[in-house]
């Protein structure tokens, strides 16, 4: 690595967290930089356009106290890279990489560049094999898979914090007896200050946090962090799975924020908006992000993400959640009528889905009767949403004795299944649906075979009179 140092009297103008010079060298995008101020503090920043009179830095630390007159700029020229080595697990970072725990600097191995390196298609391993969250709503109907993205679609006010620590701590890989080769990566992007302690507070308290390595980039922050933040987080990710054969699951919460911040970074470039003042090329700049999940042909490791965003005005087609469902395979959707009825979680099983479930369930990856079963209780859950929707027409007296039992159902299934408190494994999370089933007369069990019925089902209240 080297340095050019570029003198006072280059700085012609500073908006937000950018900062304008006049083109005296020959540079390149994405280069970091170093920014001394009149103040002699240094500050860190990148390249984020350029043309032939002008060159754009997004400043990453604080900009107050920074004047234009007597700046100094000091350029790498090399992208940004974050220091990584085999201590990573049990810390605690800024949205840049900087430790926060009070611990000394990380005993770096090596220097990755914080974009990432894209993956040739060649190379890329299908994800395949079930990861435990936890969550009978995620694991039972819409299971997770090593190596996919899954995005949580959550709206303002919902339980989404809690959701994403829970599956921090509760996540693992099943029939694994220790959690060696698992690692969790936990990113909060523009975060108020109490959301920041509570997820360092409930990690260090369950003891998740000895297999987590923890970002955290408050909304006090310059926006130009918060576009870094996912991404030093997933070059985190990237040297334990690929370097370390770890199983990551990356956390990364919260995306709208991370899109705010690019419309406003977008906005102070003088760059022409689309839809709802966002940059035209939100979708591509998600797509970096997201694509760096997946598993690479030969690798042990994997990297898994699951991405958690709040729908503005808890609208799905908004350009956020739309271009996110695009990129990604699948979404899990929390559902505010289930949450102000004090179910959690909250989860919204129906327009849920995960794309790549089939590729991690079934016999031999985890129970044989798992994709029966979840076949089974989607169809069952789909005709009592259906049968309530008659109802609120008809009155319950109007229904048949069969309605009355997928009425039934569908309470039961929201209570019991979708319903729970404390972790369950992939094996309690299957006996509470084939327990809501027995609600159900066995000729409605379309699905399952004679020899699941009778296994799982037997003599129950569902069986045929």
């Amino acid at each position: 690595m080297y340095a050019r140092l570029i003198g006072e009297d280059i700085a012609t103008r500073a908006e937000g967290p950018l900062l304008f010079l006049r083109r005296t060298v020959d540079v390149g995008l994405n280069e970091s930089v170093e920014v001394e101020g009149a103040d002699g503090r240094m500050r860190l920043g990148r390249i984020a356009a350029l043309d032939e009179a002008t060159v754009t830095i997004e400043v990453l630390d604080d900009t107050a106290g920074l004047s234009l007159e007597g700046t100094r700029v000091r350029f790498f020229g090399e992208p940004l890279r974050f220091q990584v080595g085999p201590g990573l697990l049990g810390r605690i970072f800024n949205g840049i990489g900087r430790p926060l725990d009070g611990g000394p600097p990380l005993a770096a191995e090596r220097a990755l560049r914080v974009e990432g390196l894209p993956i040739k298609p060649s190379a890329r391993e299908a994800p395949s094999e079930f990861l435990e969250s936890g969550f009978t709503a995620i694991d039972l109907m819409n299971s997770l898979v090593r190596g996919q993205k899954l995005p949580l679609f959550s709206g303002g006010g919902l339980p989404h914090d809690r959701i994403a620590v829970d599956m921090a701590c509760n996540a693992r890989l099943p029939g694994r007896v220790g959690d060696e080769d698992f690692a969790i990566v936990f990113a909060g992007i523009g975060i108020p200050h109490d959301s920041a302690e509570f997820f360092r507070a409930e990690l260090e308290k369950s003891g998740a946090l000895a297999r987590t390595v923890l970002f955290l980039n408050l909304a006090s922050d310059s926006s130009s962090q918060r576009l870094l933040t996912p991404r030093f987080a997933l070059t985190a990710a990237e040297y334990m799975a690929f370097t370390e054969g770890k199983h990551v699951l990356v956390i990364l919460t919260d995306i709208t924020n991370y899109c705010e911040a690019l419309r406003e970074v977008s906005a102070s470039r003088g760059e022409i908006p689309s839809r709802k003042g966002y940059p035209g090329y939100m979708y591509s700049d998600l797509a970096t992000l997201y694509e760096r999940a997946g598993r690479i042909r030969g690798m042990q490791g994997s990297v898994t993400q699951l991405p958690i965003l709040t729908m503005p005005a808890d609208d799905i087609t908004h350009p956020i959640p739309d271009l996110t469902g695009y990129i990604t395979e699948g979404q899990i959707v929390v559902d505010r009528d289930l949450y102000r009825r004090d179910l959690y979680p909250p989860i919204r099983v129906l327009p849920s889905l995960s794309r790549l479930m089939k590729d991690g369930i079934g016999e031999g990856m985890t129970d044989r009767d798992h994709p029966s079963l979840a076949a089974q209780l989607y169809a069952a859950y789909a005709q009592a949403q259906q049968t309530r929707i008659l109802a609120s027409v008809v009155g319950e007296e109007g229904l048949s004795e069969a309605d009355r039992k997928y009425l039934r159902f569908g309470d039961t299934f929201e209570r019991e299944v979708v319903n729970h408190a404390g972790r369950r494994n992939l094996a309690e999370s299957m006996e509470a649906g084939w327990r809501a089933l027995r609600v159900l007369p066995r000729s409605e069990l379309h699905r399952l075979s004679d020899d699941q019925i009778r296994a799982h089902i037997g003599n129950s209240e569902s069986k045929d009179a």
